[in-house]
């Protein structure tokens, strides 16, 4: 039978990560939400691997059933979210949101969400003009890969019976390696120590379960008091510190669970309160895409904003009342089979493109032009082609004959191939930002024949000639560039770059002379051309105008 107040915790977490996720600035704690969801996590496996130890089972007999039942809750719900999500991301979401979703798909599938995504990562997110439909994930990878531990650090301790290592571990990591910012928030080491934390509480009490009692009223009063201080410190107004309210809020949510017994804290046994716990992991799946979905295509308005919310709730009661307490019922080996069909099934969907072109025997790269075009084309082709172009923007900047230094696609790498030693043709070197990188084949098929050495500079989001305003980190990439072109001494060097920071408006007073990025750019080009044995071609020279300088123009039409 379930513990109202556990349920009634679920609701309160849910209700500030849904306000902070949907209306950050009314809720900039709300985050603490999910912090209570470990608490509760670390309370469950106690509780589950307590009661399997009572029944005297082998060792492998209570870590296989611990592992059945956390993930008979957790695993058919999940993958079948993440199809819904599938389905409506093909359906419905931009194409260009296509691969950075299945790329996050795929993670959220092995439960790897939780991984810190690398600056190439963001920045082809930013360029794709992609929400990340599973972001939210991250928090189901972390419990799950605790879940991998939990057993075995609940048993270490009755084994060697030094319960005591495990507290002043937990200590330690707490007290000395307190978590801050956006990386605490993902990394899988602190929400581990959370759970740690709670595990411990719960041990030193043997999981006690007790029933509701009316002589425990200091109980009642401290449980209550605690579930008060939550709710002011989630849904407070004012951000708080994190290095301050995040242990806090673990501390008070251990209390709320170790004092209150079933129905002697009236908030949190409250009906409306608890049936929001009940629909906790379903809405919590739930409303992130459909938020992401607001984000990409209504971004700003409100109204539409409410309805997503509403949307939510109402689908998370649906897919409650009729998926989850029916597949909670199911045998084991029922259990299994669904769960097997639902990640079959999100494996097909992602492969669905290799798929197709198995079955029509129809690819993309059988042609002769370098783009695809052929005179003889249907519009059902040229539709085909568009998407294809959309959908992979970032593979399509690997260039097949480049050796790269470091990661694909970006960074340096040398066109392999070309005769190198032959004295008569020429060094070449193409610089700029992704630009680069998606004109590299395009200047190795006009160029390679021209050429003995060819080198090709990507760098992710950063202009060679003026440090782009967005990343701080583009003044280090300029001095980059400025010592590889120091170091090959081309013969030519070719400029081609997505402008940024180039497309800024001049200065008003109209002195060509006195604008900052100008001057700045002119003596990052006189360093280049110093090592620059011929010519220095910037293609594109006259900068487009930036996308914020354009969107202030008033329509005059």
């Amino acid at each position: 039978m379930k513990r109202l107040d556990l349920q009634g915790v679920r609701g309160i977490a849910i209700l500030a990560v849904l306000g902070f996720h949907l209306f950050p600035k009314l809720f900039p704690n709300g985050y603490l939400g999910v912090d209570q969801f470990f608490v509760l996590s670390g309370f469950l496996m106690c509780m589950l691997l307590t009661k399997s130890e009572k029944t005297e089972q082998s060792t492998w007999s209570l870590i296989k059933n611990f592992y059945i039942r956390r993930f008979r809750r957790i695993l058919p719900l999940y993958y079948l979210i993440i199809f819904l999500s599938l389905i409506f991301l093909y359906l419905i979401f931009p194409d260009t949101a296509i691969v950075t979703n299945e790329n996050s798909a795929k993670k959220a599938l092995l439960f790897l969400s939780n991984r810190l995504k690398t600056d190439e990562e963001n920045y082809f997110e930013m360029l794709s003009i992609a929400v990340d439909i599973f972001t939210h994930t991250w928090s189901l990878s972390v419990e799950i890969q605790f879940y991998l531990l939990a057993p075995f650090i609940f048993l270490l301790p009755s084994r060697i019976a030094s319960m005591i290592y495990l507290s002043i571990g937990s200590f330690i990591y707490f007290y000395y390696l307190p978590p801050t910012g956006m990386i605490a928030f993902i990394l899988c080491e602190t929400s581990m120590q959370e759970n740690q934390y709670k595990l411990v509480e719960d041990l030193e009490k043997n999981c006690a379960e007790t029933k509701p009692s009316t002589s425990l009223k200091p109980n009642t009063i401290i449980s209550v008091a605690f579930t008060i201080l939550v709710i002011l410190i989630n849904f407070n107004q004012l951000p708080l510190p994190q290095n301050f309210v995040r242990p806090i809020t673990t501390f008070l949510t251990t209390g709320i669970i170790l004092f209150s017994n079933g129905e002697n804290n009236k908030i949190l046994s409250n009906k409306f309160i608890t049936y929001i716990g009940d629909i906790s992991y379903s809405l919590y799946l739930i409303h992130w895409p459909i938020y992401a979905y607001w984000k990409l295509t209504n971004n700003g308005n409100l109204v539409i904003l409410f309805y997503s919310m509403m949307i939510s709730i109402i689908l998370a009661m649906i897919i409650y009342n009729y998926f989850e307490t029916w597949y909670i019922s199911l045998s084991n080996r029922n259990i299994a089979i669904l769960t097997g069909v639902l990640l079959m099934g999100n494996v097909i969907i992602l492969h669905r493109e290799t798929i197709n072109k198995h079955i029509s025997q129809e690819h993309l790269t059988n042609f002769t032009s370098l783009d695809g075009i052929t005179p003889n084309m249907t519009l059902d082709d040229a539709k085909r082609i568009n998407y294809a172009w959309n959908t992979h923007d970032t593979q399509n900047l690997i260039t097949p004959a480049c050796n790269y230094a470091t990661t694909k696609p970006l960074g340096w790498c040398n066109i392999t191939g070309l005769d190198q030693n032959n004295e008569k043709k020429y060094k070449i070197i193409i610089i700029g930002n992704s630009w680069a990188a998606n004109h590299a084949h395009i200047f190795y098929q006009e160029c390679g024949y021209k050429a003995r050495i060819m080198l090709i500079g990507a760098k992710y989001g950063c202009e060679p000639l003026y440090p782009s305003l967005k990343y701080g980190r583009c003044q280090n990439e300029i001095i980059d560039f400025q010592k590889h072109v120091e170091d090959f001494k081309p013969d030519y060097a070719f400029h081609i770059t997505r402008h940024i920071s180039y497309g800024e408006p001049f200065l008003k007073d109209g002195d060509f002379k006195n604008d900052p990025i100008y001057k700045i750019m002119l003596n990052n080009t006189k360093i280049l051309t110093k090592n620059i044995k011929n010519k220095f071609y910037i293609l594109n020279a006259i900068p487009r105008m930036s996308s914020t300088t354009q969107c202030s123009i008033p329509n005059t039409e």
